[in-house]
């Protein structure tokens, strides 16, 4: 009975209220819009039961997708796509470019379901993953102009700063010693820092950003900071020093700048300041895992798992089906788990053996769930992402936009470095991050296509210090990004 609840609740909200909430109230104002645009970028740091409405739930379930999920970040979406219908903007299109590749890799996915153990968790993980392309168009939608960029750089501060203040709550007035703020675990937080704060650290370069914005940016790029060193997550320390670390360079590549300068000394005082808040939790959980090889050891076990897998079926296990293949009743795998801890001198009982844990490498999961099919979409749409953000920063270099899109890039190819390690990209939090900063970047690349990206000027035409136009009709209210 409470499923058949939740879905009246959830359709009426897809198919109805978002798409009259774009017709009637975002498409007749820019300013909701923009507002609309701001609530957007933070929904990925609220909590879990906030965002999602789960249908034949199956909680017990150590897999990745635990039921048929509604989100509201989707619902708010479709509300962006009405809206941008009901303008009928420039070069409106339903789905945007690189959605159908998106789709694709669901539907190769998808083929799994032909050697699933458990059909029903597989068309979970279709529901799911293909339904979230909403976000990407969503997001695609939202984007319209350089205004825009400041909402979605507030957005991201706010959320990151309002994190900072729920780790110190929860290192210093509960204890806590690995901090997840409100994330289902400190790891999917790590990167959904790191990865906001990249774009903010990138927009605070950005020549035409107002000392206000910058001090706003700099307070969210601070307290990602201090998140990832308050969650003690090692790779993402690193990913996010060295992204820091290359985004400034790119910036410094756009030409000498005072501002540059100062704000990486400002950056370096302040990365001093944080890590003496966070750094002694941070120096025990290494030492502690210097001292105990554990976590190595089983990650390359449960690799050892998805290789067998893989070398058994073409197709995979099927999608959302590695905790049920890799675990008994279903000896094969999981004797490869039990094994080892007897080789370590452990006990088998088989009670602890009907849950085991899943791969944490998002490619050897997807490797073993979906086969080399599934796999290869995913790089597939991976690289477009990426030849987007090139595209779109090669064309807008010197403009915000440009630093913008430095920021998404340089986040997404760590991420996907990151993801041979982390498979969080399957969770709803990170994967629609993930999703709206790469509709950003389409957007970006889209506009290039349209002839808005700012014309080069013709040798002795333009004077020293005469702003570049953009293509495209100064009256346009949805302008250019440039």
């Amino acid at each position: 009975m409470m499923d058949i609840i939740k879905a009246a609740i959830i359709l009426p909200a897809y198919l109805i209220a978002a798409p009259a909430f774009g017709y009637l109230v975002l498409a007749r104002s820019r300013l909701l819009e923009r507002i609309a645009l701001l609530v957007l970028v933070t929904m990925p740091s609220w909590f879990p039961g906030k965002l999602t409405l789960m249908v034949f739930s199956v909680e017990l379930y150590r897999g990745h997708t635990k039921g048929f999920e509604a989100s509201l970040i989707e619902v708010l979406c479709v509300a962006f796509i009405a809206s941008a219908a009901a303008r009928k903007e420039r070069g409106f299109r339903w789905l945007p470019p690189g959605g159908w590749l998106y789709l694709a890799w669901c539907g190769l996915s998808f083929l799994s379901v032909l050697t699933a153990e458990n059909k029903l968790y597989t068309l979970m993980a279709a529901a799911k993953f293909t339904k979230v392309v909403l976000v990407f168009a969503g997001a695609f939608h939202a984007l319209k102009d350089e205004e825009d960029l400041r909402w979605v750089g507030h957005g991201l501060a706010i959320s990151l700063m309002v994190q900072a203040l729920v780790g110190l709550k929860l290192r210093y007035l509960e204890g806590r010693w690995q901090v997840h703020g409100w994330f289902e675990h400190q790891n999917p937080m790590a990167m959904w820092a790191y990865f906001c704060a990249l774009p903010l650290l990138s927009l605070t370069l950005a020549p035409k950003t107002s000392p206000r914005d910058m001090a706003v940016y700099m307070g969210g790029f601070a307290g990602a900071g201090l998140l990832i060193l308050l969650s003690i997550s090692r790779a993402a320390l690193v990913a996010f020093a060295i992204g820091a670390v290359i985004v400034v360079g790119l910036a410094a590549l756009r030409g000498f700048s005072w501002e540059v300068v100062g704000i990486t000394a400002v950056g370096g005082f302040g990365a001093v300041v944080v890590s003496l808040v966070a750094l002694d939790s941070f120096m025990s959980r290494v030492q502690e895992a210097n001292s105990h090889g554990g976590d190595h050891d089983l990650r390359a076990i449960l690799n050892m798992q998805s290789s067998a897998m893989l070398h058994d079926h073409f197709l995979g296990v099927g999608w959302n089906n590695f905790g049920v293949a890799n675990s008994l009743p279903v000896e094969k795998y999981s004797a490869i788990l039990m094994d080892w801890d007897l080789s370590r001198g452990f006990r088998i009982i088989d009670e602890n053996y009907l849950a085991n844990p899943l791969t944490e490498s998002l490619y050897w999961l997807l490797l073993s769930e979906t086969g080399y099919l599934g796999f290869g979409g995913f790089l597939v749409f991976e690289l477009f992402t990426v030849y987007c953000g090139v595209r779109g920063l090669a064309a807008f270099w010197k403009t915000s936009t440009g630093y913008f899109v430095t920021g998404i890039l340089v986040a997404l190819v760590i991420t996907y470095l990151h993801c041979t390690v982390e498979r969080v990209l399957t969770q709803t939090k990170n994967l629609s991050l993930w999703l709206m900063m790469a509709g950003f970047l389409v957007r970006v690349e889209y506009n290039r296509r349209l002839g808005l990206a700012p014309k080069r000027a013709k040798p002795g035409r333009a004077r020293a210090g005469q702003p570049l136009r953009t293509a495209g009709p100064a009256s346009n209210p949805a302008a250019a990004l440039a």
